[in-house]
């Protein structure tokens, strides 16, 4: 069973890579749209550029989605063998929610200037939750560079 399960979400991290790359390379070999007119200079916009960032929203969705699910069956398991130590299990999700609340008081609902944007969509709230995506990126990717260096520091003393 669980080669089956290693097979299907190999798979699946594989389908999901192609799917970027194809994506990533349509933006810059894809062509443009119409340009963007900005005062006197036009900017280049690429084509799939909603593509892009739609599929950028997916995987960030299916990625909190599946964080949450196995966060919870793992709790469930573990509570109905042994409840003392399902509390650990709960433990990254608590991670998350700090690592969120902190990066979104961090986040300033300032409006954020974008050239040649007149929507009212990056002032207060959708300003501070940009905010906050950007500074939970940045911690996750040094957590997750320190849990590398960590685990190969372990592993070559062990």
């Amino acid at each position: 069973m669980s080669k089956i399960i290693e097979k299907i979400s190999g798979m699946t991290v594989l389908v999901l890579g192609l799917i970027s790359v194809v994506l990533v390379a349509l933006i810059y070999f894809g062509g443009n749209a119409t340009p963007l007119t900005v005062g006197e200079e036009q900017l280049a916009v690429p084509k799939f550029t909603d593509a892009l960032i739609y599929w950028a929203y997916f995987l960030i969705g299916l990625t909190i989605a599946i964080t949450v699910l196995l966060t919870i069956v793992g709790f469930v398991k573990k509570f109905i063998e042994n409840p003392g130590s399902a509390a650990k299990t709960l433990i990254p999700l608590v991670l998350f929610v700090v690592i969120f609340v902190v990066a979104w008081l961090l986040g300033s609902p300032q409006k954020i200037n974008i050239i040649g944007y007149e929507g009212t969509e990056n002032v207060g709230f959708w300003a501070q939750f940009t905010d906050m995506i950007i500074y939970s990126v940045y911690t996750l990717f040094i957590v997750l560079a320190l849990t590398i260096i960590g685990t190969g520091i372990y592993r070559k003393l062990k």
